[in-house]
């Protein structure tokens, strides 16, 4: 009996030690899984946090894209321009303070016929300094102004014709000859009114008059 008992107790003791043997390896094994786990949610944040930095980083270029893009001149600023150019052509002095700026220049052609961004006095100054320019200078602004001087003739004369009930099929085919060779701003242009229309055109023959005088 007591050696039955022994060998009871000794498969026991064997039999416990599998039990934490066995515990002691799925421990392991878990602890294991969750370390992996751990390791991918850490590479899927980094990832995440990489792929974050770098549309940040797009949008903050897009952002100075757009921003250089749509970047617009002070009026005011070309104003000065101008002005700075007028007195050191009238100053006896030697030292000039005025540098020539062709995005300034571009921007000052491009809305001389703008009232909001050229004032009639810097456009007056502004056709001085035309007329001292280049000759493609000269020529390209006398180009655009006569355009816009015939652009506004014609519509004159339409605007007389609206009333006569006499007008024939050959002149409506004539005025949608007109239309179709508008050039593309003529659709802004429409939607002034008849005195903006007006001074437009005189600032048009302003400009073909002073550029004849220098001839």
């Amino acid at each position: 009996t007591t050696t039955h008992a022994t060998m009871g107790a000794g498969k026991s003791k064997k039999h416990r030690k599998k039990q934490r043997i066995a515990k002691h390896v799925v421990e392991s094994q878990t602890r294991k899984k969750q370390e992996d786990a751990e390791k991918q949610l850490l590479a899927a944040t980094e990832g995440d946090g990489e792929t974050s930095t770098s549309t940040t980083n797009d949008a903050n270029d897009e952002s100075k894209k757009s921003t250089k893009n749509t970047k617009t001149k002070d009026p005011a600023e070309a104003a000065s321009y101008l002005t700075l150019w007028n007195l050191d052509r009238n100053s006896e002095s030697t030292t000039k303070n005025w540098k020539f700026n062709k995005n300034t220049q571009s921007w000052l052609l491009r809305h001389m016929y703008d009232f909001d961004k050229v004032s009639k006095s810097t456009f007056g100054t502004l056709v001085d300094y035309v007329c001292q320019g280049g000759d493609k200078t000269r020529l390209r602004v006398e180009e655009e102004a006569k355009r816009r001087a015939r652009r506004y003739k014609e519509w004159e004369k339409k605007q007389q014709k609206e009333g006569d009930a006499e007008q024939d099929e050959d002149d409506v085919a004539d005025e949608t000859k007109d239309d179709t060779s508008s050039s593309p701003d003529d659709e802004e242009w429409n939607q002034l009114d008849d005195h903006d229309k007006r001074k437009e055109y005189k600032r048009a023959r302003k400009v073909l008059d002073s550029l004849k005088e220098q001839q």
